[in-house]
Formats: C-alpha cells, sequence, structure tokens
C-alpha cells in the first residue's frame, strides 16, 4: 500500500518541475490537486497508520509552497517574505506533532554534546554556505553588516527558516519515512524533496546541491538525533549565503 506515498511525492515533483519550467499556473494546480487527494486519502482510505502519517507529513511541503506562492509580491526577494510564510507553517507543523504524538527524542530536542555540535554546526554551515555561495552569487538580504542587521537576519533564518525546514524534512517528514521505508530510503526521500522544493532559484545546479544538503542533514540527524545540531548547520549556512558573504565575496 505505499504506492499512495510514490504518487504523491510524483505529484510533488511534477509540480515543482512546472514551476521550475515557468508554468506556475500549473504547478499550482498540480499542488492544490495532489494536497485534495491526499487529504481525501486520508479521510477515506483504510491505510495503516504509519502510511497516514507520512501521506500527512508531505501536506506540508505542499502548504509550505502554496503560502509562499500566494504571499504578496512585494514581500518577494525581501527579508519580510520568509517570517511571513514560515511563521504560517508553524500551525500545521504543531498540528501534526500533537496529532501524530510525536515524542521530543524524535523530533531531535537533546541538548547533550553542544560543546561539540555547537563548533561544528557552524564550521559545516559555512563550509556549506560558501560553496552555495560559489552556486547561487545572491544578492544579500541585508542593507549592511550592521550589527542589528546581522541579528535580523539570524532571527529569520534560525527561528524561522532554518527551525520550520528542519522540523518538516528531519523531524517530521524523514522520520515518518523512516517508519515504512527503513533509515537508508528515509535520507534519501527527505534530501531529494529538501532539494526539489529549492526550484524557485531557477538553478538545476543549486537543486543538485540543496539534495546533497539535504542527504549530509538527513545523515546527520539520524546518527545524532539531534535537531540543535542540524539547525546550527542549516541556520548559519543562511546567514552566511544571504547576509555576510555577498559582502565579503
Amino acid at each position: 500500500m505505499k504506492k499512495e506515498l510514490y504518487l504523491s511525492m510524483l505529484g510533488i515533483v511534477v509540480g515543482e518541475l512546472m514551476l521550475f519550467s515557468g508554468q506556475v499556473y500549473m504547478g499550482i494546480a498540480i499542488h492544490v490537486i495532489n494536497l485534495q487527494a491526499i487529504t481525501l486519502g486520508l479521510i477515506f482510505s483504510s491505510l495503516s497508520s504509519d502510511i497516514k502519517n507520512t501521506l500527512q507529513s508531505l501536506i506540508l511541503l505542499l502548504l509550505l509552497r502554496i503560502i509562499g506562492l500566494a504571499m504578496p509580491q512585494f514581500f518577494t526577494g525581501s527579508l519580510l517574505w520568509y517570517p511571513f510564510v514560515y511563521g504560517v507553517m508553524f500551525i500545521p507543523v504543531l498540528l501534526i506533532i500533537k496529532n501524530q504524538q510525536i515524542s521530543l527524542k524524535e523530533i531531535g530536542i537533546d541538548f547533550k554534546r553542544l560543546n561539540i555540535y555547537f563548533p561544528a554546526g557552524i564550521t559545516i554551515g559555512l563550509g556549506i554556505a560558501t560553496i552555495e555561495y560559489l552556486i547561487l552569487k545572491p544578492n544579500p538580504l541585508i542593507e549592511n553588516t550592521a550589527f542589528s542587521n546581522l541579528i535580523l537576519i539570524a532571527i529569520v533564518m534560525f527561528v524561522f527558516v532554518g527551525a520550520i525546514e528542519e522540523l518538516i524534512f528531519r523531524s517530521i517528514i524523514q522520520t515518518r519515512f523512516e517508519k515504512v521505508l527503513g533509515l537508508k530510503y528515509s535520507v534519501l526521500i527527505s534530501g531529494s524533496m529538501f532539494g526539489i522544493m529549492h526550484v524557485g532559484f531557477g538553478i538545476v545546479n543549486e537543486i543538485l546541491f540543496a539534495c546533497v544538503f539535504g542527504f549530509i542533514l538527513g545523515y546527520l540527524f539520524q546518527k545524532t538525533r539531534s535537531f540543535p545540531l542540524i539547525l546550527l548547520i542549516h541556520g548559519t549556512a543562511n546567514v552566511f549565503l544571504f547576509g555576510l558573504l555577498p559582502f565579503i565575496l
């Protein structure tokens, strides 16, 4: 009964490829249809609880994309866009965590070994950001490197972007797929979904690199079960990528 999972993931991939090719309305339509199909399946099917929980986790990707596309265009490309989109996503994320009774251990709420994870997370994040900068060459999301701007972008990238994306891709999607497909495939799927959701940059190399980044985060999360570690890596990478490296390099 795993075909429902594969069809739902295929729908996400096709919808994202439509967006990548510039067919925005078609991409949105596919995502909306997929969302409705998954919802109806959860209501009327006799699937196992593990399959249903995994399908429910995929809804988060569809919501993230639909909400992002629905955000008024004057926020697009600015730092303000992220708190609005990712702030809204806290609601469905917390609802799924509560509904599925996902434990703090599964989420990765563990503050042990931070003396090791903190410098490791910062270092890995900086390395990831440097490589990704060479691919994207993004414009900075802040006007200058004033302390107040650095604090602002750090809050946005850690509290909103990093926290929500890691809760979705690692704490929820990866742990749900572990129950139905096993450890190895859960990392591959969560990493691949993480990569395909980067089609908005319109660069194939960025999608491929985001997949690799997702695999790295997934592997580290699986080995450490430390949400703070992967949040440090992800948040640091984004702060450097969109805040510091555009000025330094």
